[in-house]
């Protein structure tokens, strides 16, 4: 094979007009490929160009697949970022102590929310029950409901449920606060260990 693509190369050369280039690529089956004319499709390992004497003018720029192309930006873009927040720690901290105060201030603030949160909660469950109280002692008379009372117990339940999911959110977000304040105790750390080597 080698032998054969080394002829093909000798005659090309020998043969081709002193002005004509010479082109040799990779074709999708990994088999080496020379032409006088470039592949009509560019393969991704690129298309190197041969002087007369069979050795590379220029070196063939891998073309890069829209995937890869979006990869390298997404590194770019994350790399770029992380530049940014180092930046940011440097400038706003000493210490990871100072970390552990604002991840305390963060917290008591979302505290603060749900404790309102269970006092909203309180609230909405006692207007609930003296509702399907009525509502049970109205059916059990034969009464006919009004139409405004079981709207307003629809709407209580709705709100029992928006309090119960902002709560989760909250405590999500108080583990968020601590991861945080973790990785950037550690961060912190490993740029003022650098910085003093």
């Amino acid at each position: 094979m080698l032998r054969g693509l080394l002829t093909f190369l000798l005659l090309a050369l020998l043969t081709a007009p002193a002005f004509a280039k010479l082109y040799r690529w990779v074709d999708e089956t990994g088999r080496v490929q020379y032409s006088d004319k470039p592949p009509m499709t560019a393969p991704t390992s690129g298309v190197s160009e041969l002087n007369k004497s069979g050795v590379v003018k220029a070196t063939p720029v891998p073309v890069l697949s829209k995937e890869e192309k979006e990869k390298i930006q997404n590194e770019q873009a994350l790399q770029k970022e992380q530049q940014r927040r180092d930046r940011a720690l440097l400038q706003s901290f000493s210490r990871p102590e100072e970390i552990d105060l604002i991840r305390d201030r963060r917290i008591g603030m979302i505290q603060s929310a749900t404790i309102a949160n269970s006092m909203r909660m309180q609230a909405a469950s006692q207007r609930k029950t003296r509702l399907e109280t009525q509502l049970a002692r109205m059916k059990k008379s034969k009464r006919s409901i009004p139409p405004d009372l079981e709207a307003e117990l629809a709407a209580i339940n709705k709100e029992i449920v928006d309090i119960d999911a902002d709560n989760k959110t909250k405590n999500d977000d108080i583990e968020n606060v601590k991861r945080r304040a973790e990785e950037d105790k550690k961060r912190l750390l490993e740029l003022k260990s650098a910085i003093s080597k």
